[in-house]
């Protein structure tokens, strides 16, 4: 599947970040709405593949919340794909893009929480698992971290 991924930032893009993140989060993996929606998403980086996915990074304060206060690692977060898009390569285009930001914004690594069922995509795209499973959403997640060196 030939996608382009781009930048959501104007008000149609997060529209359609919100979409995927309800469909996928939401309605598929049954995790409440107040949950999704954690009052992040005007300070994060969003990337897009339109009508079929979607991911976040999170910077700053709100990245050292997430990894442990390193200020030099974003958090990946809300990778969305949808259903029909899944096993496309849409999901690893995705993620490169966030890390290619990331590494645009001097960054040295990135950090995520995957849901366990997904710890062997990440893996096949460098990210190494590490501490015990957590609950997150009812759902069984993972960290993970990645050196962007």
């Amino acid at each position: 599947m030939d996608v382009r991924v781009v930048a959501a930032q104007d008000t149609d893009g997060m529209a359609a970040v919100h979409a995927i993140r309800h469909e996928v989060f939401v309605v598929e993996q049954n995790v409440p709405a107040e949950l999704e929606w954690d009052g992040k998403d005007d300070r994060a980086v969003h990337v897009l593949a339109p009508a079929a996915g979607t991911g976040r990074l999170l910077l700053g304060a709100d990245a050292a919340a997430k990894n442990g206060g390193d200020p030099d690692t974003a958090v990946l977060g809300r990778l969305a794909v949808l259903k029909p898009a899944r096993g496309t390569g849409v999901g690893a285009r995705l993620v490169a893009a966030l890390e290619d930001e990331a590494r645009r914004l001097g960054l040295a690594g990135v950090y995520l929480e995957s849901q366990v069922h997904a710890i062997a995509f990440y893996e096949r795209l460098g990210y190494t698992p590490f501490g015990p499973e957590f609950p997150d959403a009812g759902i069984a997640h993972r960290a993970m971290r990645r050196s962007l060196g």
